[in-house]
């Protein structure tokens, strides 16, 4: 089995573990859904996708296909922006809290947006723009129409 294959055991058994405590959520017998429908949902969704990477790698590595080392520059060339989504959003959980929702989802959004694509300053405006629209119409669908309080900041406050 490749390294597919692990991360896919990887993920069944760690969502199998997840789904086996999505039960122990506290249900309002008013609501007939309630609230374990959508996380075990999610959770069956990665369960089938786990098994069919699992599968896949059994299938690739039955036939014999040997894995190319792959020199550690070229590894970062091609898992750079995956690297600098992960910064990024790491930035923002941080930033959160201290910035409030507004302000760091304007900023999440925009540098996110400018810096996956060609980091051109013409593209700025374009990607501020973005992150201003995206976190406004976030916060008027959540604040104001499902009021759901959304983190203030505490430096803006």
């Amino acid at each position: 089995m490749g390294r597919d294959g692990w991360i896919g055991l990887g993920l069944l058994a760690f969502s199998g573990w997840l789904y086996s405590g999505v039960g122990e959520i506290p249900a309002n017998p008013l609501v007939p859904i309630g609230p374990s429908f959508y996380p075990r949902f999610l959770l069956l969704l990665i369960i089938i996708l786990s098994l069919s990477l699992i599968l896949q790698s059994l299938l690739v590595y039955g036939r014999g296909k040997k894995t190319e080392k792959i020199a550690f520059d070229l590894w970062l060339k091609n898992y750079q922006p995956t690297l600098l989504s992960f910064f990024i959003f790491g930035l923002y959980v941080l930033l959160l809290p201290k910035l409030g929702f507004l302000l760091s989802t304007t900023l999440f959004v925009a540098a996110l947006q400018w810096l996956l694509g060609e980091p051109l300053w013409r593209r700025l405006p374009g990607s501020a723009l973005l992150g201003v629209g995206t976190s406004l119409i976030a916060y008027l669908a959540f604040e104001l129409y499902l009021r759901v309080l959304l983190p203030r900041g505490s430096w803006l406050q």
